[in-house]
């Protein structure tokens, strides 16, 4: 019987020229973030937190894309080894590489936005100055990282924006804690984190992804302009904003204050928007 009414009924809309409007499909829409621990936003203490830069990103998207979700498959310490083949966080398919293609298989059309961080744990022996450790590091991302950027948009497809970051240079915090000596090694980390960078920008732009230049933002080569900050005094505008944006010159941890993941975001926004 009700089908019957069901039926009966299209059939007099259809008779009075009233069309039913179509069901809607499935709006949702998703940003996948990606990456070390930036992408999970660590702080000291506390690990993962929301006060991330995909935090800060998701919700600025969020708001001129309100059906948009965001979904977080970082790792605190994963590098480009352990993304691909897993070992640091566990993921059901085994790593976050595998965990990030298969949803973007299964959600083809709904992803928006891919962002990446990854490799500065690579090289993190570079900021306790051991070079050779740090070339290594810097080989295995040769190798890795053109494969990431290449799986990533081969699930994905050509529908998403793709981002990728530079790294800032937590090296400057060197500037307030070793004296003259201290003062030649910030210096001398700068060419370190340009020729890392450097590598990483080109593999993102030959795999189609965008470049969030944070080095930039962090104005990583101004030793120009001077900074007056309440514990260091005067400072060069690199080194204040390490200190200001980072954890590396009052606990000796790199990772970003909710400032600093603020300012990544707002890099980040510039080139997806």
């Amino acid at each position: 019987m009700k089908t019957r009414l069901a039926a009966l009924a299209v059939g007099v809309m259809t008779t009075l020229g009233i069309v039913a409007a179509p069901v809607r499909a499935d709006e949702t829409t998703y940003y996948v973030a990606v990456g070390d621990s930036l992408s999970v936003g660590a702080q000291p203490g506390k690990g993962p937190t929301n006060e991330g830069y995909t935090d800060n990103l998701y919700a600025a998207l969020k708001a001129k894309n309100p059906d948009l979700k965001l979904v977080k498959l970082g790792c605190g310490g994963e590098t480009t080894s352990t993304m691909l083949n897993g070992g640091i966080c566990t993921y059901g398919e085994g790593s976050q590489m595998k965990a990030a293609e298969a949803f973007l298989n299964q959600h083809k059309g709904q992803v928006r936005y891919v962002t990446l961080d990854i490799g500065a744990n690579d090289t993190a022996c570079l900021l306790d100055g051991d070079v050779a450790c740090g070339l290594k590091g810097v080989g295995t991302i040769i190798t890795n990282l053109p494969q990431i950027t290449a799986r990533l948009r081969k699930a994905g497809g050509d529908g998403p924006v793709y981002a990728a970051m530079t790294y800032y240079d937590p090296g400057l915090a060197s500037w307030v804690s070793g004296g003259t000596t201290g003062q030649a090694v910030a210096v001398a980390s700068v060419p370190l984190v340009d020729v890392f960078n450097t590598w990483e920008q080109a593999v993102y732009r030959l795999g189609g992804f965008k470049v969030a230049d944070v080095n930039a933002t962090f104005a990583t080569h101004d030793f120009a302009t001077k900074v007056t900050l309440p514990t260091y005094g005067e400072v060069p505008l690199n080194v204040a904003r390490i200190c200001t944006w980072t954890y590396q010159c009052s606990k000796n941890d790199g990772h970003a204050t909710p400032e600093g993941y603020r300012q990544i975001a707002d890099t980040f926004l510039r080139v997806v928007s």
